[in-house]
């Protein structure tokens, strides 16, 4: 792909809905592209991420806790969460086949944020929507649980 299409398929992902093309095209510019082999970890859940995933080819197989909770495919972007905040990543992400990303470095990212403060902004924007939107979440499930009589009636 090219820059300008990883940048445009950088901007369908929900954190970066409302960047301007030309900091994500920077940024799709810097990533280092890296390759995994079928099996090899991408993340490992509970290890501080320093970078995020944007898989440009192949299939990955996410897990918690061991457990299967879904598929990125092309166009997906793993990790960003942890990456921003340098927190341990939430999930296992194991390459299925062979899989190509670019690599967006927590570095990369910030330098991005400072050179365009627009980006950052509307980042942090996107973030604070997830957290809500998350909350929300969460407070539905806590009034299921409290009309629930037992756990098998959710």
């Amino acid at each position: 792909m090219s820059v300008r299409a990883d940048a445009e398929t950088l901007r369908q992902i929900p954190l970066f809905r409302e960047c301007e093309p030309v900091p994500l095209q920077v940024m799709a510019f810097a990533a280092e592209r890296q390759e995994f082999s079928a099996g090899e970890e991408i993340l490992s859940q509970g290890k501080k991420a320093r970078a995020a995933f944007f898989v440009l080819n192949g299939s990955v197989d996410l897990r918690r806790e061991n457990h299967s909770v879904g598929r990125a495919e092309p166009g997906s972007l793993l990790g960003e969460v942890a990456m921003i905040g340098g927190n341990p990543s939430t999930l296992t992400a194991k390459a299925l086949d062979r899989v190509s990303t670019a690599r967006i470095s927590h570095d990369l990212f910030l330098r991005v944020a400072q050179e365009y403060p627009e980006f950052g902004r509307a980042v942090l924007n996107n973030l604070s929507d997830k957290l809500v939107s998350s909350v929300r979440d969460f407070e539905q499930v806590r009034v299921l649980l409290n009309k629930a009589r037992k756990f098998s009636d959710l």
